[in-house]
């Protein structure tokens, strides 16, 4: 008999992502297959749609329906994820691979929601760059110094790097010998 380890309550199956694209393409098979039935009630015949047209219907209903199975699955990592947090009082320094194994959900998926979950407001955190855990409570805060700005002309010669580097997914700016992005948590 076979020992259940950690990694067989992960869902690998499941994927976190956003599910706004599948419902404007099933409200542009709807329009197809609306504008079909005026097509063929009008008697128009443009392009053949008023003898194919309305078929979109049903793509359609298939595509609104994984469109709230991908709702109803990111709201359940989304809680899961929430659970986790409010258990550790929002507070204290964790590492991501620890939550997600408590929770059955991959890392990178954790780190996903997390995002979202600091965007909405719901917690604050940032990464610590050289061991990758997460740091709940402490926000990550850019002064005005740090931000970038871009050059007024054109430069001939190579800019020299100050020990900045920029994450490649968020645009915060990194130390030179980062590991994690303290704003994100991307792995660099």
């Amino acid at each position: 008999m076979r020992s259940i380890t950690t990694e067989d309550r992960i869902y690998k199956k499941e994927k976190y992502e956003a599910s706004i694209g599948a419902f404007v393409l099933g409200i542009i098979f709807v329009i197809v297959g609306v504008l079909a039935l005026v097509f063929m009630r009008l008697g128009i015949n443009f392009i053949g749609l008023r003898f194919w047209g309305y078929w979109l219907f049903i793509p359609a209903f298939f595509i609104f329906i994984g469109g709230f199975r991908q709702i109803y699955v990111n709201n359940q990592y989304k809680s899961a994820v929430k659970n986790a947090i409010v258990q550790r009082n929002k507070r204290g320094t964790h590492k991501l691979e620890h939550i997600a194994k408590e929770i059955g959900i991959e890392s990178n998926v954790v780190l996903r929601v997390l995002l979202d979950l600091r965007n909405e407001g719901f917690v604050k955190y940032m990464f610590n760059p050289d061991t990758g855990e997460i740091i709940l409570g402490e926000s990550v805060s850019q002064t005005p110094s740090e931000e970038f700005e871009a050059p007024e002309k054109e430069v001939e010669a190579e800019l020299p790097t100050v020990e900045k580097n920029f994450c490649v997914y968020c645009g915060q700016k990194l130390e030179v010998d980062a590991k994690f992005c303290p704003s994100c948590g991307s792995k660099l």
